[in-house]
């Protein structure tokens, strides 16, 4: 009896038999692992490292030490290409944005302002914030959500960094535009290996050349007569200096700025802004790898 006993569950052991889920060591699931065909033909947009420039904007470096934002500035490392593309596979949720995209509702951001007409300290923090913390290689328009980050910099208001570039991530996870490179690859290596995940597996990809005096030079200089358009931005969205923003009172400014540009007939899509490059940021790679 007993024997008969040990047999039966033995024979029941034997039929457990975990499913097999190919998508499982990587994907979330099969619907993920599909599109990451689409996520694999994606670029990665390289964060760059940003120096302090004593010499010529001195103003940017005092106010990056009193943000505590200086790793920001200095951390971009290779990324682990692969890895990247893996993240944001399983980042996006394939459901509601699946459904605005095919219907065609976009995250619209209109252009509201160019960088020509910006001062040249009101251009290397866009500089930055292009690179590292708001990716886009498309860097001649500046969009709302962009102007606003940038007054309020300018302003000294306070703002919660990490939200701003998680909402970064997702909103890069989410687009339904299949040439929009994929940023903070640098950022999302460190955290997977922070995780304990091995990033060190080829390929890499290496950060941007450094946004530093000879960037600042050719780029960021300005003539007296340009527009302050620094100045307009603190303007338009004046409020009590160091106010601290919530992300609901920020969001509800970027949507009403919006609605009123659509109103007006103008206004650029988000995501197709991002594909494109931006001449001057090609021509300074090629100038300093020549």
């Amino acid at each position: 009896m007993t024997s008969s006993s040990r047999k039966r569950i033995k024979t029941v052991g034997n039929k457990r038999k975990e499913p097999e889920l190919p998508y499982s060591n990587k994907f979330l699931s099969r619907r993920h692992e599909h599109h990451f065909l689409t996520i694999q033909d994606r670029r990665l947009l390289m964060e760059r490292k940003a120096g302090w420039i004593p010499g010529l904007a001195p103003q940017y470096g005092g106010e990056l030490k009193s943000r505590k934002w200086e790793r920001i500035a200095m951390y971009p490392t290779p990324a682990n290409i692969a890895m990247v593309k893996e993240f944001y596979t399983n980042a996006r949720p394939l459901g509601f944005y699946t459904l605005t995209g095919l219907v065609g509702i976009g995250m619209v951001q209109p252009c509201i302002y160019r960088r020509a007409d910006l001062t040249p300290m009101a251009k290397y923090w866009m500089a930055f914030s292009h690179a590292n913390i708001q990716p886009c290689s498309h860097v001649s328009d500046i969009t709302v959500s962009r102007a606003i980050f940038l007054y309020c910099v300018l302003r000294g208001m306070s703002n919660n960094i990490g939200q701003v570039i998680a909402s970064e991530i997702q909103t890069c996870a989410n687009t339904m535009n299949n040439k929009a490179p994929l940023g903070h690859p640098s950022l999302i290596t460190h955290l997977c290996e922070l995780a304990g995940v091995n990033t060190s597996s080829p390929p890499l990809e290496r950060p941007r050349k450094a946004i530093d005096e000879a960037y600042y030079t050719q780029y960021c200089g300005g003539d007296e007569g340009q527009v302050a358009t620094a100045e307009i931005i603190i303007e338009m969205y004046d409020t009590p200096p160091r106010r601290r923003w919530t992300m609901d009172e920020f969001n509800n400014v970027v949507a009403s700025t919006e609605e009123q540009a659509q109103g007006s007939g103008g206004g650029a899509a988000e995501a197709p802004a991002m594909e494109e490059d931006d001449e001057d940021d090609d021509d300074f790679e090629d100038a300093e790898e020549g």
